[in-house]
């Protein structure tokens, strides 16, 4: 081979490596990887083979190189890279063959066949397969001696007489080795002919080996005259001979031989086909058909992600962290609280393997213009199997996920996802390993299947997500950055840079994952439980890392979870505003039209402009309060019946949901003189209130029981009043 093939053939071995995780973690080894060549020995494409042990199933591959160098998943236009062939194949090892015609060529069904025979000291080669040989550029051979050695069976039957007959339109000197008298197993080819000569004589070296094969029985010019009498099916296709028995293994090596077929073809054969498949109906193996191609296409297509190759030599795991926090604040505008859980964050999805809680990071910022794309970027190219999208359906995701268990990279979250409540459903389950599946119909015949849809996610976007993402995520809040503050743009980052960390981190993640899962970090009891689960994976890593970084990954938990969750849900904030009216008011009933006034008396709060920019109303607070269980009943007036709340309706919720929270919303209630309570006192303000507010005239009697006219834009859309939302950050 070339000396300046080395370079190229490596780089194919790293991508070769790459793009077969999956099928390495379906159970399968790398075997070969077969190198074509031109005349000259310039590489031109590669073949991967791998092969599970366990099931005998073969999975194989090419890989080239585009016009511009960048590697895929398929052969080359051999049009542009091997012009003598017309655009057909060369044949494999091109560059050894002679220019002389007195040279003498061994011919194969498989690579790896060629190969060994290549060792013994012969010129060999191969079309690749037993349906292939059309395809490929024969011409080189023309005149040449050419030994075929068919495998043993009816696939390479008809193999030897397509071949047979093509070699000698180009007056090739055709020999064809008698498989039946080597005692060869069905299937048998030259590796199995040399292991067998190996257990004979465990001491015969190579050359003694060519030298038995070139005296092995050759076929006689009358013997090959019957040649294509034998073959049961002279084309492709090869179906069971009458009486033959139709075992599950033949039958499926059939249908995956009709998958491969051109439409027109397999339209042609599928009744044959049916009737040699024990009377199977065509419905039946039509479906069949579609289920293989459907794999194959699978297979084939290219993949959404990719693998990284893990770093020759064990990595120091901390100072990969330092490299990665530095790129970060070289990068990114904010705090250093920020920049370690972003730095921790980006870790954890190497060793996702090892969490319980897959804490969702949720990069988020008051206006545009502070950097959230560019840290989601930057968490993109350092994280394990990174699949970003400005946009994604709740199908596409949990097929995603299942499908090649990703860091999902998801920007501009906020505008789709709060009125998407089947994808919030998805990224809400596939938090936690307690229940990471959803069950969706899926199929021709629409039945349930289940999704696994735990994983990492790194969201952006601006303002607030609803409360059941935020409550597993960990906030990453950024600031805008001031004029003279320099950052330099992550599009300028070097690729090597950042694909050096990921192949540290990979080799890191294999070296570490069971001391990352036994880890037992002592998590901070300021924050709630819900943050413990979100911090612990982080806080595991930390440990791993040393004291130093477990240290600042404890400052910046307490941090950032004391930031995020000071504020209360919109239902806690609800509890708290009615809990200040009764405080307020001195009453223990409450009338539900007097108390959408008094919530909606504060224009700044989002009561008054709840509704669609219209006031909250009854129906709507109803359905929030239900949720506790608590709903209005008829009070008894001097006028007749009114609904409304009772206080000690609220009791037992409020030492539940309001213990841990301070009157963090206080409604400052407008004077309204012609409203009336059930308890009839003045309005005044207490000494243990904690906002005071001067009260203000009530103008034209507003906020006065709202009718619920739109039931789509109830309790169900927490956000539908984000204009109004002025203060304390609720959605």
């Amino acid at each position: 081979m070339m000396t300046d093939n080395i370079k190229i053939i490596e780089a194919a071995k790293t991508y070769a490596a790459q793009v077969t995780q999956s099928q390495k973690a379906k159970g399968f080894t790398a075997t070969h990887l077969h190198i074509y060549t031109d005349k000259e020995g310039s590489f031109l494409y590669a073949k991967l083979r791998l092969k599970n042990i366990d099931t005998g199933d073969k999975y194989i591959r090419s890989i080239s190189q585009d016009n511009a160098g960048k590697w895929q998943m398929k052969e080359p236009d051999f049009n542009i890279v091997y012009p003598e062939g017309g655009g057909k194949k060369p044949i494999y090892k091109r560059h050894d063959l002679q220019a002389g015609t007195d040279a003498v060529v061994y011919i194969f069904e498989g690579e790896q066949k060629a190969d060994l025979a290549s060792k013994l000291g012969f010129i060999a080669t191969t079309s690749g397969g037993s349906t292939q040989i059309d395809k490929y550029h024969w011409q080189p051979l023309a005149g040449h001696t050419a030994y075929l050695w068919a495998d043993n069976d009816s696939a390479g039957a008809g193999w030897l007489e397509q071949l047979y007959n093509t070699l000698k339109a180009l007056s090739c000197d055709v020999r064809v080795i008698d498989s039946d008298k080597l005692g060869l197993p069905e299937k048998g080819d030259i590796v199995d002919w040399v292991a067998m000569q190996r257990q004979v004589k465990p001491d015969i070296i190579n050359e003694e080996l060519a030298e038995a094969i070139k005296k092995l029985p050759i076929l006689a010019d009358e013997q090959l005259v019957f040649l294509s009498d034998n073959i049961a099916e002279p084309s492709s296709l090869i179906l069971p001979q009458d009486g033959e028995q139709v075992t599950p293994e033949l039958a499926q090596i059939i249908i995956e031989q009709l998958a491969a077929l051109p439409e027109l073809e397999y339209q042609l054969k599928r009744s044959i086909s049916a009737k040699a498949l024990n009377n199977m109906s065509v419905g039946t193996l039509d479906k069949l058909v579609k289920q293989v191609r459907c794999e194959l296409e699978a297979e084939t297509t290219k993949s959404l992600v990719i693998d990284t190759e893990p770093y020759q030599t064990p990595v120091n795991g901390a100072m990969v962290a330092d490299e990665i926090y530095k790129l970060v604040t070289r990068h990114i505008a904010c705090t250093d609280a920020v920049a370690i859980a972003s730095t921790l964050w980006i870790i954890f999805t190497w060793v996702i393997e090892a969490s319980h809680i897959a804490p969702i990071a949720w990069i988020n910022a008051p206006e545009k213009r502070c950097g959230k794309s560019q840290l989601l970027t930057l968490i993109a190219l350092m994280s394990k199997r990174s699949l970003p999208s400005s946009n994604i359906t709740a199908a596409a995701l949990f097929r995603c996920i299942e499908k090649y268990k990703p860091t999902l990279i998801i920007d501009e979250v906020d505008t789709f996802v709060n009125d998407n409540e089947d994808l919030r459903g998805v990224l809400n389950a596939g938090h936690s390993r307690d229940n990471p599946y959803i069950i969706r119909c899926a199929g021709d015949d629409n039945e349930p299947k289940e999704f696994y849809v735990y994983g990492a996610k790194a969201l952006s976007g601006i303002g607030k997500i609803p409360s059941t993402l935020m409550d597993r995520s960990i906030s990453l809040t950024l600031r805008r950055k001031l004029s003279n503050e320099h950052r330099d743009r992550v599009r300028d980052l070097s690729r090597d840079t950042t694909n050096t960390i990921k192949a540290k981190l990979a080799r890191w993640s294999d070296d570490n994952l069971q001391v990352v899962k036994d880890a037992t970090p002592l998590l901070p009891k300021a924050i709630n439980d819900r943050m413990q689960d979100n911090w612990e994976i982080l806080l595991k890593v930390a440990a791993i890392l040393g004291d130093e970084w477990l240290q600042h990954a404890n400052s910046a938990c307490i941090e950032i979870s004391g930031i995020e969750h000071d504020e209360p849900s919109l239902n806690e904030q609800l509890l708290i505003d009615i809990k200040v009216i009764f405080e307020l008011k001195k009453v223990t009933r409450i009338f539900s039209d007097d108390l959408i006034t008094a919530l909606c008396a504060d224009p700044e709060m989002n009561w008054s402009t709840y509704n669609r920019g219209k006031p909250i109303t009854q129906k709507q607070v109803s359905n929030r309060l239900g949720e506790y269980n608590i709903s209005p009943k008829q009070m008894r007036t001097a006028n007749g019946n009114r609904r409304g709340y009772d206080i000690a309706y609220f009791q037992d919720t409020f030492k539940r949901y309001l213990s841990a929270i301070s009157s963090q919303s206080v409604t400052a209630l407008q004077v309204n003189d012609s409203k009336g309570y059930s308890e009839k006192v003045s309005v005044t303000t207490q000494s243990n209130v904690t906002l005071k507010k001067p009260l203000q005239a009530l103008v034209g009697k507003a906020c006065n029981g709202v009718t619920h006219r739109d039931p789509q834009h109830g309790a169900a859309n927490e956000n539908s009043s984000q204009s109004a939302n002025k203060v304390r950050g609720v959605i």
